[in-house]
């Protein structure tokens, strides 16, 4: 399974409701939305499963209180979805013929529903260009030999953190555009005198455990590197490009300027975090989720958020969550009516605002967002969203990246802690990576 860590939005997870997929009673037609229309609906309900986040579950129910008044007949109920040993719960589920009619999952998580049958093809109830409303890598991600296999919700990514004390005691100021962001060797020469300034160390990775292997991954293709070829089945990570990502990774833990607890396994959730709030580090490339953390532990003056480092190109992480349509939904057109309806423009931009999360509406990545607390940094992360890489979410969302990402840890960890050289680290994650991709 490849969850999210559970600090992801500061949630504690709890067992799953039950599940079972019941079908749908619906009336009217289409709207000025051009939703489809679910008149020819029969059943009585629809069950919507997402991950147990407080802020979340607020938002999902004040959409589903207000749909079903506005669609009489009609009972769109809430479950909750487990977040540990997601994969293990839905075949389960899917097996018994009782999964929810919709759930809510991770990029990451899609690609062995989509291809094993269990999210259906939503492409015959959507209106026509929808997925031209979308960020292209992201809609890029829900589709699958020319079917749509979920509406990508929204999305969170990887940026910059700094400690306002520790760069104006270098003479450093961060880059206030994108396109100015800190090359690699740009960023070692600042890490290098953070390092001379604290004794200890420069900064932090977000790795949070074998699952967030994936989130090396931006560090390749930034360098020009991919993990697979274009055709999603030749390995390419074993070339100059892949060889001087993994070296430039381990130079990192040779220098001593990241922590060497801070391996992918070896991370817990705070601990990219917490030398940063001890002014240990100055600073930490991790995710949008961080903001909401660091506002409870160092005062506003303290911190701030830059864009993420770069090479010859941008990257950065490819995080967030689709919604989908299981094969065990009673009345698929329905179902994608409400779906369509949580992911207007309107709800979407209540739902990440509320929810501090980025969009992956193209009408909303380019306008400034009402985010309640530091608004300026989460836009900041909204451009940033932008430089995900097209074939790295791609080969993110393959029905076998869970087992890719686990290999990845294994491999990564090795060599960040010098049991191995890029070149058998290279060498190695080709192997796997033939091996998985041809099962």
């Amino acid at each position: 399974m490849l969850d999210r860590p559970i600090d992801r939005r500061q949630f504690l997870i709890r067992g799953a409701i039950g599940a079972s997929a019941l079908a749908l009673a619906a009336c009217g037609g289409a709207d000025s939305a051009g939703r489809a229309n679910p008149s020819d609906a029969s059943a009585d309900s629809l069950a919507f499963s997402s991950w147990n986040t407080t802020g979340s579950l607020r938002s999902f129910r004040g959409f589903i209180d207000r749909y079903n008044a506005a669609h009489r007949g009609v009972n769109v109920t809430l479950q909750v979805t487990p977040g540990t040993y997601f994969d293990e719960w839905m075949s389960l589920r899917l097996a018994n013929s009782n999964a929810p009619d919709m759930i809510r999952m991770q990029y990451q998580q899609a690609g062995r529903y989509i291809q094993n049958g269990g999210l259906v093809d939503i492409a015959p109830y959507l209106p026509a260009g929808f997925g031209d409303s979308y960020l292209p890598t992201f809609w890029d991600s829900v589709t699958y030999k020319k079917g749509v296999y979920g509406i990508p919700h929204h999305t969170d990514t990887w940026a910059t953190y700094y400690r306002t004390d520790i760069l104006q005691q270098i003479g450093v100021t961060a880059p206030d555009s994108l396109k100015n962001a800190w090359h690699w060797e740009e960023f070692i020469n600042i890490a290098r005198k953070i390092k001379n300034l604290t004794g200890k160390y420069a900064f932090t990775l977000g790795f949070g455990g074998p699952n967030t292997a994936y989130r090396w991954l931006p560090l390749l293709y930034m360098h020009g590197g991919m993990l697979v070829d274009s055709d999603g089945r030749t390995p390419a990570i074993d070339n100059p490009q892949g060889l001087s990502a993994l070296t430039w990774t381990q130079n990192l833990y040779k220098e001593g300027l990241v922590p060497p607890n801070n391996t992918i396994k070896g991370s817990g959730l705070t601990t990219p975090r917490q030398p940063f709030d001890d002014g240990a580090i100055g600073l930490m490339l991790h995710g949008d989720n961080q903001i909401t953390n660091l506002a409870t532990e160092l005062k506003d003056s303290q911190w701030g958020v830059t864009y993420m480092i770069r090479d010859s190109g941008e990257a950065s992480d490819l995080g967030g969550n689709i919604l989908g349509v299981t094969r065990d939904c009673g009345n698929v057109k329905a179902a994608v009516d409400f779906l369509l309806f949580v992911c207007g423009q309107e709800n979407t931009q209540s739902f990440v605002t509320d929810n501090n999360y980025i969009p992956t509406l193209k009408a909303l990545s380019t306008r400034a967002l009402p985010y309640p607390y530091r608004p300026d940094l989460m836009q900041r992360f909204v451009e940033q969203a932008t430089t995900v890489p097209g074939p790295m979410a791609k080969i993110e969302t393959a029905a076998t990246f869970g087992d890719i990402n686990l290999m990845l840890a294994d491999q990564l960890d090795l060599l960040i802690t010098a049991q191995q050289s890029p070149g058998q680290t290279a060498s190695a994650i080709a192997a796997g990576l033939k091996k998985l991709l041809a099962t």
